[in-house]
């Protein structure tokens, strides 16, 4: 397998991250003029949840996993609260030491997830092995990818569960996962960053029920 993901071979721009936060605080500019980190927590874990239980409630066999359904699980989620719910960033980031994809390279490597993954996923499988590596190679490209301004991790995990509900299993609560086991998460994830995906792929398979 080629390391070296095609949309990464193109020429980084700089640009300035603008002022993206309320003033006096470390919340993020949003439409309730909310300032208290806690309160904004409290409102996108809502948003999360109202999301997951309406596009669950939704869910078909027939429902099509794209970048525009990846999107629209943002914007349900946060539209209520930020102005750039669903929209691909426009500025670089990074967290811990870590730089995720530059911004430049978002809309290639959306189209990268969904010619090479999304649309190649079955509505049916008949081994549970394939689910979960595709639902592994999926959650690790796109937070590799790292599409939204915030609220990336949420918005895969969503899809993750969503996968797995399409093919008739159970949500695989990775958010829980995630904080119990953060370290072995990250791990996976930066291993994904190098599309090493067996150490997502075991904690994937460990969290389907046992036959």
């Amino acid at each position: 397998m080629s390391y070296q993901r095609p949309y990464e071979n193109l020429e980084e721009k700089d640009r300035n991250d603008p002022a993206y936060y309320e003033t006096g605080s470390s919340v993020l500019k949003n439409k309730l003029g909310i300032t208290d980190t806690e309160k904004a927590a409290e409102e996108e874990t809502i948003g999360f949840i109202r999301a997951q239980v309406m596009f669950t409630a939704k869910l078909t066999k027939r429902t099509k996993f794209d970048q525009k359904y990846i999107q629209s699980i943002h914007r349900t989620a946060l539209g209520h609260l930020y102005p750039f719910a669903g929209k691909y960033r426009n500025v670089n980031l990074s967290k811990s030491g870590h730089h995720f994809l530059p911004f430049i390279f978002i809309r290639n490597g959306m189209d990268y997830l969904e010619q090479e993954f999304l649309s190649e996923l079955p509505s049916d499988y008949d081994s549970i092995d394939k689910l979960i590596e595709d639902i592994a190679i999926v959650h690790c490209e796109l937070i590799h990818i790292h599409p939204f301004r915030e609220r990336n991790g949420r918005t895969a995990r969503i899809l993750a569960d969503l996968m797995s509900n399409r093919a008739g299993f159970p949500s695989l609560e990775l958010n829980r996962f995630r904080e119990e086991n953060y370290q072995q998460y990250i791990d996976a994830l930066n291993k994904g960053d190098e599309k090493d995906y067996k150490p997502m792929i075991e904690i994937i398979g460990n969290l389907f029920p046992v036959s």
